[in-house]
């Protein structure tokens, strides 16, 4: 990669910033359609984040950026249009920056989600979690023709805040007995190292797909391995979500075979 005075610049906002992947991608994909664009992450804490998204309204050869946690509900407030998706769900994964400084914000967390899982019509799905991503993915769902979704987290501020975003008999808080019908769970919360809320996942159909949202295995992951359920990893959301990423940020579509290139590289292949 030769890095000019001209080079676009893109960029994720993390906290901690050392899991993210996208540079790898994103710089892969450029090296290879031979683009004079660079990505790199920022680690950036919240109490930063303000004056960041300040400070990058004035970098002029910033192409844009994506949003991960803990930012997305924050760098929500902090932009100029928003595109209806992003407006009802009040949370952001990928920003353009205008030739004027503005910026516009876009989440398509849901529809790489839902893409992963594949068809839900009819299905009966769990969320866990109910930030950002977790009401990007209920809202794909609904759209999807999911029949009913129910959610499970610990601050009662964002469940209430769900509940009022989806006004929607077919959008319920979690209760035990629920478990037996449902056939799509989506783990959109960052835990890793145990099964949140202690979830009995033998209670749960075998046909049932268990979707991460984080890159690396989880305890949930390995539980839902052991009994047979199929397992859809974190790569295969990204994987939906970085052909729609890029284009709203570069303008430009990248082959599909780039994308399987890239995503390669880094020992994932095609979902």
């Amino acid at each position: 990669m030769n890095l000019t005075g001209k080079t676009r610049i893109f960029t994720i906002l993390a906290h901690p910033s050392t899991h993210v992947v996208a540079p790898s991608i994103y710089n892969h994909i450029f090296t290879q359609m031979r683009l004079d664009m660079a990505y790199i992450a920022h680690d950036v804490a919240p109490e930063g984040i303000e004056e960041t998204i300040h400070a990058f309204r004035t970098w002029e050869n910033l192409g844009g950026f994506n949003v991960t946690v803990p930012h997305k509900e924050s760098v929500a407030g902090l932009l100029d249009i928003s595109s209806q998706t992003t407006s009802r769900i009040r949370a952001v994964n990928t920003v353009v920056r205008h030739e004027d400084g503005t910026f516009e914000g876009h989440n398509t967390d849901g529809i790489g989600a839902q893409k992963a899982i594949g068809d839900v019509r009819g299905a009966h799905c769990l969320v866990i979690g109910a930030g950002g991503a977790a009401r990007a993915i209920i809202n794909a769902l609904i759209i999807a023709g999911a029949e009913r979704i129910c959610f499970i987290n610990r601050s009662s501020s964002h469940a209430k805040k769900l509940l009022d975003i989806f006004s929607s008999d077919r959008v319920t808080v979690f209760h035990p007995e629920d478990l037996e019908s449902i056939n799509v769970v989506v783990q959109a919360t960052p835990v890793v190292d145990y099964i949140p809320f202690d979830l009995d996942l033998s209670r749960l159909r075998k046909d049932t797909r268990v979707l991460e949202t984080v890159m690396r295995p989880t305890a949930l992951s390995d539980s839902a391995s052991e009994y047979r359920l199929e397992v859809i990893p974190g790569y295969a959301m990204l994987y939906f979500q970085t052909k729609q990423n890029f284009k709203l940020l570069t303008g430009i579509e990248v082959p599909d075979s780039v994308v399987e290139s890239a995503f390669g590289t880094l020992g994932y292949r095609r979902p």
